[in-house]
């Protein structure tokens, strides 16, 4: 094991799980990290098969991790694991007071992360300015919420808001101390988003870095328009048919002097989520074997 990059596991990915079959998964691969999914089911998900983002046997409503979460921490902490993040459905533009009830979850399932992503930009020019300044403010209220209860906000990369990018979640990073907020590289985001060199990414957020999220995924031709250019979608996979060289991202990583959890979100079709896990786990640990040996 890789004393500098503990892994753990996204509770996103475990649909099939009951919770205690998920602690069973983690303990078997000898993981350090649980992130918690607290989400309302949609009643017209609940017939549907279990999936990454829709219908989940363990049924955590935000409710529930608020009223079980010393129950759930020492279940987790009971196999030597760490309640680490809570990843729910919430973003800039929800109600403060709905943010705290969140908050307050995560403190009693004994996290020490609360992800708050920023909101959605609008599909049409906007005022970049104003939308930053709108969603800055936001993170204020929440940090200052998140403080008194032992909590570090985290800002996940991710496409469709302004964190999608190095630059673009700096103007939000660069207002805050990296004490307070933080933010996750999430690999399979950048691979939708598009190249960035990883060694540029990582010394623009090195302050911010808090963990990393560890997927594949790749884009996938689908046809050609009217114009008869290529139409593309994400497809998710592998680490190794990754349209970004994880290796190398792992080795910028490995170039900043702190612990990096990795938090493996493998959400690649035709597999279990404890098929997924398995192989991305022992793929991520032969892939740190080689990148980070001289560490």
């Amino acid at each position: 094991m890789n004393a500098n990059f503990p892994l753990g596991v996204s509770a996103v990915m475990l649909s099939e799980l009951a919770f205690p079959e998920q602690l069973s998964l983690c303990r078997s691969l000898d993981l350090a990290y649980y992130v918690y999914r607290p989400r309302i089911i949609a009643a017209n998900a609940r017939q549907e098969p279990f999936s990454n983002w829709r219908n989940h046997r363990f049924d955590l409503t935000p409710q529930r991790l608020l009223d079980e979460g010393p129950r759930l921490r020492s279940e987790i902490e009971n196999i030597g694991l760490e309640p680490f993040c809570t990843m729910p459905e919430v973003d800039t533009s929800t109600d403060i007071d709905e943010i705290e009830m969140h908050l307050r979850g995560a403190s009693a399932g004994g996290c020490s992360r609360f992800r708050l992503s920023p909101q959605d930009f609008p599909r049409r020019v906007f005022d970049f300015e104003e939308h930053c300044r709108q969603v800055v403010d936001v993170y204020r209220q929440v940090i200052d919420r998140a403080q008194p209860l032992g909590l570090k906000v985290v800002i996940e990369m991710h496409v469709g808001n302004m964190a999608c990018d190095p630059g673009l979640v700096y103007q939000i990073l660069e207002h805050f101390s990296p004490d307070s907020l933080g933010v996750i590289v999430d690999l399979p985001n950048i691979a939708q988003q598009g190249f960035i060199d990883p060694v540029l990414a990582i010394s623009v957020l090195q302050p911010w870095l808090d963990h990393c999220h560890v997927g594949g995924c790749r884009k996938k031709t689908t046809g050609k328009d009217e114009f008869g250019c290529a139409v593309t979608e994400p497809e998710f996979c592998s680490l190794a048919e990754s349209d970004i060289h994880v290796p190398a991202w792992f080795a910028a990583l490995a170039g900043v002097d702190r612990t990096c959890p990795l938090i493996i979100e493998d959400f690649a079709g035709g597999l279990t989520g404890a098929e997924r896990l398995q192989r991305t786990v022992a793929d991520t640990r032969q892939i740190l074997s080689v990148t980070t040996s001289s560490d």
